[in-house]
């Protein structure tokens, strides 16, 4: 595998935000006595929120959304990386590979996270979720980042921890890499991940070097 550019995701790929959102949601919960586990806080409101006011009525769903928001808002400072984010990224460096960053997540909250981690310097191209170019897995934000790199499709890996990261890759001409690592498994159910067929598979950020 010839890869030459590497287009990272950044919730659930380099930071571990997916954490702060649950952290969010229980402190939001909590606060109207409302007791769910992890797993069910997963289940019941990380994703199709349109569907949550008929499951539970009796919830304000919409407020607790933006509270949830606030908390990660609030957090995103302190977001801690998978490990060996920043390990990968300077063996990167040295081998003179080219690396960008694709998000679904708002600019704000994105660069507060890469400043934390003083992060900015490794992308010289970063493109967020309220930036212009849609949410994966629309490819438009990767053409615009191979654009942006002087890249082509075919020399260029898409990493990332979701369904869309893959989808968004292959429909663009990226190879694909999925990352699942043991501290998502509580988010995804990892064979359905495994469905929809990455080139490659990692469990742990620097293994990533074995193919580029």
């Amino acid at each position: 595998m010839s890869i030459q550019n590497i287009i990272f995701d950044w919730d659930g790929t380099i930071a571990r935000t997916l954490d702060l959102w649950l952290a969010g949601y229980k402190c939001s919960l909590e606060r109207r006595n409302l007791r769910f586990d992890s797993k069910e806080i997963v289940a019941e409101f990380f994703q199709n929120h349109h569907e949550v006011p008929e499951r539970h009525p009796d919830i304000d769903f919409p407020v607790i959304v933006e509270e949830t928001r606030d908390y990660v808002f609030q957090a995103s400072h302190a977001v801690n990386l998978y490990e060996g984010a920043i390990e990968l990224l300077n063996l990167l460096k040295l081998r003179g590979k080219s690396v960008s960053l694709v998000s679904s997540s708002p600019r704000q909250l994105l660069n507060s996270g890469l400043a934390a981690h003083t992060l900015t310097e490794y992308f010289p191209s970063t493109i967020a979720g309220d930036d212009g170019y849609g949410h994966k897995p629309d490819t438009l934000p990767f053409v615009e980042t191979l654009s942006r790199m002087g890249a082509t499709a075919s020399d260029t890996l898409v990493i990332g921890d979701s369904h869309v990261d893959i989808l968004a890759g292959k429909s663009a001409g990226c190879k694909t890499c999925l990352f699942v690592p043991s501290q998502n498994e509580l988010f995804y159910n990892f064979e359905h991940l495994r469905s929809f067929d990455a080139d490659i598979e990692i469990d742990y950020l620097p293994n990533l070097l074995q193919y580029v």
